[in-house]
């Protein structure tokens, strides 16, 4: 019977490696959101934050901060040698951007790529190193790259990342979601540490009745056509529709990764390779939907609205951020702020009203 006993201690190692690599692909922050899945997202709102007031103009700055990263680092996934970021660099870069919205003085903040105890940015959590700057009561926050060590690449592992969307408000927040969606088409041992991208979907009730939805996502990049933005696109389409058909207001901001309908991307040189499809995935927000830079004046003027500076460059070369309403919201005036130090991106200051 000895050999029976040596079969089952087999099996039951085997099954401890099975449920030991299981354990640790959650520990490694795998844990199982679905394309589609919602869940829901951090709220923090002071007791006294009044409601959205109707008809006068409201500020919206919509902005990827790069983790705080500053221009000065040219980093791996760009081709560049760089992982982790100078803990005074860090510093500098949220000290610079809680300077800029402080003079910009915005109603509300849109963010992309905050980090929030990563290794790469010394476990800084920006979020609330913003907040302590910043007069903002209200905030909600959800996780797109949230993984307990990254083992690549191989120079300078990236360890712990924690990154995440973040929408600031001097208005009550009353509850937001977050939505998953469409991962990269690659590998399972890709997917296990690779950014999972998200949609925060927040509510802010307005004074006398209503709700303004804001949509805050940061699209995939190095897709190089694979479909996936052209799904994740879909989910915004499907959502904004949703609040489109009840008459609701609502704005919908991000890093799209994706450069606007009619633009060539063969310009870039070796960089189109990253816009590889035929038809820009926005070209559905553009054509469904109002965006604050009309097509033909973001094609027409384009220096002035380029969003995006590639490391070497000394101005943007691309647009890659973009802000779109529904109908039920009016806009005014539009900037894209010319900060050039603080990240890769540039801010977008747009006005506007609750009618």
């Amino acid at each position: 019977m000895g050999w029976k006993r040596w079969l089952a201690g087999i099996v039951t190692g085997v099954g401890a490696l099975v449920l030991g690599f299981g354990a640790w692909v959650v520990s490694m922050g795998w844990g199982a959101p679905t394309p589609g899945q919602v869940d829901p997202a951090e709220v923090v709102c002071a007791a006294d934050a009044p409601p959205l007031p109707r008809g006068r103009p409201l500020k919206v700055l919509m902005w990827n901060l790069q983790y705080g990263g500053t221009r000065k680092h040219h980093f791996f996934y760009d081709g560049g040698p760089d992982v982790h970021v100078p803990e005074a660099d860090v510093r500098w870069a949220v000290d610079r951007i809680a300077l800029v919205i402080a003079e910009q003085d915005p109603d509300l903040v849109i963010l992309q790529e905050v980090d929030r105890g990563s290794d790469r940015t010394h476990r800084i959590d920006e979020l609330a190193a913003l907040l302590d700057r910043l007069p903002y009561g209200c905030h909600a926050a959800t996780p797109y790259h949230q993984v307990a060590y990254v083992p690549t690449p191989s120079q300078q592992h990236l360890g712990k990342v924690d990154m995440h969307l973040a929408v600031l408000s001097r208005y009550r927040i009353d509850a937001a979601t977050r939505t998953q969606l469409p991962l990269l088409d690659e590998p399972w041992w890709r997917r296990i540490f690779n950014l999972r991208r998200a949609l925060l979907d927040v509510s802010l009730p307005i004074d006398g009745g209503g709700t303004l939805r804001v949509f805050d996502t940061h699209l995939s990049a190095f897709s190089k056509g694979d479909g996936t933005l052209d799904k994740q696109v879909a989910v915004l389409d499907q959502r904004a529709a949703e609040v489109e058909t009840r008459h609701e207001p609502w704005l919908l901001a991000g890093d799209l990764n994706a450069l606007p309908p009619g633009d060539d991307a063969s310009r870039l040189g070796h960089d189109a390779a990253l816009y590889a499809e035929d038809t820009s995935p926005v070209k559905r927000l553009f054509d469904r939907y109002d965006a604050v830079v009309p097509l033909p004046q973001l094609l027409g003027d384009a220096q002035r609205w380029r969003t995006y500076i590639p490391f070497g460059a000394d101005l943007p070369d691309r647009v890659l951020d973009y802000v779109f309403v529904g109908r039920a919201v009016d806009t005014g005036t539009v900037q894209v702020l010319p900060v050039l130090d603080a990240s890769d991106h540039l801010p977008i200051l747009v006005e506007i009203t609750l009618p």
